[in-house]
């Protein structure tokens, strides 16, 4: 089983042995927030079961999300991305947890994803602005690959804490998702928010976590990336100038850097964007999402059936995750 756990590329999170009595009549509940899920969300989940798990496993498409004890006996929380170009459908979703003497348990739901409603923008730009040279493709490509790199890496602590915040308070002056179409060709989506600030305001970290990047690249300019556990991490680009070092771990509400207008940009903002998981998601659903793990409980959605006793596992896991990637509506 432990081989079997390996091969599916789960890792358990360790979880208080809560005593009783493992009872395969047992039911996990879910309470999903938000409940109508679309492309480029960020869900909330809390889980409650009567079974005294010692650890906790689950597997959707073969991506691992975090999962961490709740406030109360047997609850337990976890967060989902859904990158925004997740195709719209049905899409299964295992737990898998580990109870007294190595018993492991299965569980699955039903999550369906609905299209999101991204805008279009189409503009006419010199070619200069859109064709690069082959030293300057050859730097975007270098620049891309790290990033790539970086977003296949999950710390297994969880460092932030509480809701996430949002780094300056201007407006909204291109959308989360947004496709552009540049000289009549398509583009990659807008994979984050741009917000309207003058040169020079400070940039708040949104949360706890440590600097994994600080940079200067060719299209985001000074770039600060921060790490905060569970393979979840948010971005601050365009800087004009970065206050943190690589490695410093630091708070939420910290000053990062102070707005810019540095690489492939025509006036100051913050581009902020979120990756959890490698998913590209909404930073305001990351609000939305953390702050309901806050608040009083809204009511529980029943699974569709009872835990299934799978055999005999391993007695204890190994610290780290469960597993998952896009999700929606489940029920």
């Amino acid at each position: 089983m432990t081989m079997l756990l390996k091969a599916l590329g789960l890792t358990a999170v360790l979880l208080p042995f809560l005593g009783g009595v493992c009872a395969a009549e047992s039911a996990l509940r879910l309470e999903p927030f938000p409940r109508e899920i679309r492309q480029g969300d960020i869900v909330s989940i809390r889980l409650s079961t009567a079974i005294p798990f010692r650890s906790l496993y689950g597997d959707f498409r073969g991506t691992q999300v975090p999962v961490t004890p709740g406030s109360q006996p047997g609850a337990f929380e976890a967060l989902l991305g859904i990158d925004l170009e997740l195709r719209p459908g049905t899409y299964p979703l295992r737990w898998v947890g580990i109870g007294g003497q190595g018993r492991v348990f299965s569980k699955s739901h039903t999550v369906r994803v609905k299209k999101a409603d991204f805008k279009t923008q189409s503009l006419s730009l010199p070619t200069s602005m859109v064709e690069l040279d082959a030293p300057t493709l050859e730097r975007v490509e270098r620049e891309a690959q790290r990033l790539r790199e970086l977003f296949r890496l999950a710390r297994e602590e969880k460092l932030w804490q509480g809701a996430f915040l949002r780094p300056v308070t201007g407006e909204v002056t291109s959308d989360f998702g947004l496709r552009r179409i540049i000289n009549g060709r398509p583009h990659a989506p807008h994979s984050g928010v741009d917000l309207k600030a003058d040169a020079g305001t400070p940039v708040l970290a949104s949360n706890r976590g440590v600097v994994a990047l600080v940079d200067d690249l060719f299209f985001s300019g000074i770039s600060v990336i921060l790490d905060h556990g569970w393979g979840l991490y948010s971005m601050y680009f365009h800087l004009a100038e970065a206050l943190v070092r690589h490695g410093e771990v630091i708070s939420k509400g910290t000053v990062l850097g102070r707005v810019g207008s540095t690489g492939r940009s025509t006036a100051p903002h913050l581009h902020w964007g979120i990756r959890i998981q490698g998913a590209r998601v909404d930073p305001f659903s990351l609000l939305r999402s953390t702050q309901s793990l806050g608040e009083s409980p809204r009511g529980s959605i029943a699974p569709e059936g009872p835990w299934r006793i799978a055999g005999t596992g391993p007695q204890s896991g190994k610290g780290g995750f469960i597993s998952s990637d896009p999700v929606a509506a489940i029920g």
